[in-house]
């Protein structure tokens, strides 16, 4: 595949918004949902916070496709719908937005959405569970619906397109490696929710990270302006 070019834009015009560590909470409760799952069905015993610094970002089936074969197990064919209503249950009940992302969206004038590699039902979910569907109402995208999934570019291409926003003219908000990776191949300035340090070295992307989201509206108003660079 060929990438877009991976300068980043001289100004933002829309915002595309990762899901699950970014807008929400949901990394601990994906794994801690996969680690349940194969102790229960498998008597094997996983380290939660392994399975999501190894898996953060990335295609769920790859993922329990890898662990299968590292542990020698046979993966049943409702295991991916059962761990897909449990995690539904589990968002209702315990998921939270990531601190200060809801005034922080509130702050930004600028067409926005979400754009993450979370199944269709999934994703829904986390955000109607969170209050966040609001924000966004139709501008939701899935890797699942395309058949694509980071660091591949096409779901923020997929985005773009929808916001009628060249490339060039958006900014990624991204927590993953995967997705840091996608928003660079898209051609678009990537911003890294990075609180933990769990976003890789990547010298090559003109990436800046953040902490907090209290910080997010300056750096997307610096770009607006027409600044080259974030930070």
């Amino acid at each position: 595949m060929t990438y877009a070019s991976p300068t980043a834009p001289s100004r933002v015009d829309a915002v595309v918004f990762d899901c699950d560590g970014t807008l929400v909470d949901s990394e601990p409760l994906n794994a801690q949902g996969v680690a349940e799952m194969f102790e229960a069905d498998f008597g094997v015993v996983l380290d939660a916070r392994a399975i999501e610094s190894e898996f953060r970002g990335g295609q769920f089936e790859q993922m329990i496709d890898t662990l299968a074969e590292r542990h020698g197990v046979t993966i049943p064919a409702d295991f991916t719908p059962r761990y897909r209503q449990q995690m539904i249950d589990l968002f209702y009940r315990e998921l939270q937005p990531m601190p200060g992302v809801r005034a922080a969206i509130e702050a930004i004038d600028l067409p926005k959405c979400v754009a993450s590699s979370g199944p269709e039902k999934k994703l829904a979910a986390a955000l109607d569970a969170t209050d966040l569907a609001r924000y966004f109402g139709d501008f939701v995208f899935s890797a699942y619906t395309i058949g694509v999934w980071k660091p591949e570019p096409d779901l923020f291409l997929t985005a773009a397109a929808a916001l009628d926003v060249a490339p060039e003219r958006c900014v990624v908000i991204e927590d993953s490696d995967a997705g840091v990776l996608a928003g660079h191949r898209a051609g678009m300035h990537v911003l890294g929710y990075d609180p933990h340090g769990a976003i890789g070295s990547h010298p090559e992307i003109a990436l800046t990270r953040f902490t907090h989201f209290d910080e997010l509206p300056g750096l997307i108003a610096r770009l607006h302006q027409g600044g080259e660079h974030a930070g």
